[in-house]
């Protein structure tokens, strides 16, 4: 099998003629590490090979609706890559990217350790909250491509019943929708009760509509789940319907209850490895919010949610909170990663940064409450552009505020921090991203194309795994003062 081979520095890796030359690409331009993470220690099973250090970027969901047929990338091959060589501790380009002095993620590195060590039913939940960048799972579809070929496949995660945005799409599954449900989100919601569900998107459907969940057609991961958890509205007058499992349609599912309230079904599979389902409306009303696909495990789960157009505030004022209380505990993820600022970044005066801040340290609050002990990592957005006079591309002025104001968040409330600005590079890196034949992000100079998708999801890999180490080499200094203290029995 022909790879490339590139020496940079502090990594060396062979890959793919395409992505090798789009990582070669970020690390020329933000000269920041952008593949699998060099470390001084195994990260997982020992002799694993780093196969797929970047993932099939192209098996999208390929959604048939009646909105139109949206556009469908043809699969690339994964390949293998070489075992990286050690990081050089000196080298500030290996330096930890993600700030966390409270060791806020400890929780969630326990929870890896154990899908690690390939427990039983160890399944560890990755829920990933975020605006318009992470809608179409080009980013967030690498990271879990990544970490499920590391630490096993555990299934999809979350996903919405339809389409709520013409680029909303999930890598490594087949979805089909009939069309016809009727979505409102978060943003400018007629909703009014405030029940959005897990992924903040409410649909309402009448007899008649339906949702299909398939295993991925290439690819290494996506393949299989052999159940199916659905997110759905209780409520007065409630329709019904009903779940097929490879063609066996269930009992009819009645919504109807005195007061409106989560509700959640789970199907199973007959057997394990790849299955189908899928959710038909009967008769009435029904308001659905999406599907968990997961299997027995042990693997890695992360469900992508992102709203177009979304801001941390949404979550503090528009989201009902005993009802995202409910959603949060019934997923029980690990991780919550939240993960805004593109939107806030277009209007940041004192007043505005004052008043995100104040919902984002609200927001905060809600999850812990929810769940108490659950780690909580917030993400900055990326790097944003935009044109200033002769025609050049500069940083948008409000990307550093926001930075700075999501890493005292972060630190006053005892979360994690990856400052994902700084990590692709820092001030101007969508002027370079966007220069010669070779673009990283669209003309918008904020949404990346999905090579630059690769780039950033496989950053968000590389500071989890980075961390993980990190606990994994205290964890080992713990047992060796403990084993040290024992004390010796004579002969």
């Amino acid at each position: 099998m022909a790879t490339s081979e590139h020496t940079l520095g502090f990594v060396r890796f062979g890959v793919p003629g395409k992505t090798a030359r789009t990582i070669c690409l970020v690390l020329a331009l933000a000269a920041l590490p952008l593949a699998l993470p060099p470390l001084q220690r195994p990260l997982s099973r020992k002799g694993a090979d780093y196969k797929a250090m970047l993932p099939d970027v192209r098996e999208l969901i390929s959604f048939k609706s009646n909105r139109g047929a949206p556009e469908v990338l043809g699969p690339s091959t994964a390949q293998t890559a070489d075992a990286p060589t050690p990081r050089d501790p000196a080298d500030p380009c290996t330096a930890g990217l993600v700030d966390d002095p409270a060791r806020a993620l400890d929780h969630f590195y326990a929870s890896l350790a154990n899908t690690e060590a390939k427990k039983a039913g160890a399944i560890t939940r990755i829920t990933h909250y975020g605006d318009s960048p992470i809608t179409n799972d080009g980013i967030t579809g690498t990271t879990r491509r990544l970490l499920q070929e590391q630490f096993g496949d555990a299934g999809h995660g979350f996903i919405l019943v339809d389409r709520p945005w013409e680029w909303y799409g999930h890598q490594s599954i087949t979805f089909t929708s009939s069309g016809g449900w009727s979505d409102d989100s978060l943003m400018n919601p007629m909703t009014k009760d405030g029940m959005f569900g897990l992924g903040g998107v409410t649909f309402h459907a009448s007899p008649g509509k339906s949702a299909r969940f398939a295993p991925a057609t290439s690819g290494d991961t996506g393949k299989n789940f052999s159940r199916m958890d659905v997110y759905y509205l209780a409520q007065p007058g409630g329709g019904q319907f009903s779940v097929s499992v490879n063609g066996e349609s269930s009992e009819p599912v009645s919504t109807s209850a005195d007061a409106a309230k989560s509700a959640f079904r789970e199907f199973k599979a007959a057997r394990s490895g790849a299955n189908t389902f899928e959710i038909k409306t009967l008769s009435g009303g029904v308001r659905m919010f999406g599907v968990a696909l997961e299997n027995d495990g042990p693997g890695v789960v992360y469900d992508s949610l992102g709203v177009n157009g979304a801001y941390a505030g949404l979550l503090a004022r528009v989201m009902n909170e005993p009802h995202w209380a409910e959603q949060l505990q019934h997923r029980q993820p690990n991780l919550l990663i939240l993960n805004y600022g593109t939107n806030e970044s277009q209007y940041a005066s004192d007043d505005q940064m004052a008043g995100y801040e104040k919902d984002l340290r609200e927001v905060v609050r809600r999850v812990r409450a929810a769940l108490p002990p659950v780690s909580i990592m917030i993400v900055s957005p990326m790097d944003r552009g935009t044109h200033a006079a002769g025609g050049r591309i500069i940083t948008l002025d409000s990307i550093p505020k926001i930075v700075e104001m999501q890493h005292r968040v972060a630190r006053d409330t005892g979360c994690a921090f990856l400052n994902l600005y700084a990590a692709m590079g820092g001030e101007g890196t969508m002027a370079r991203w966007h220069e010669g034949r070779h673009h990283l992000v669209g003309g918008d100079l904020t949404h990346p194309n999905a090579d630059g998708a690769i780039a950033v999801g496989v950053l968000i890999y590389h500071a989890i795994v980075e961390g993980y180490a990190d606990y994994r080499e205290r964890a080992n200094a713990v047992e060796q003062s403990l084993a040290a203290q024992k004390p010796k029995h004579k002969r």
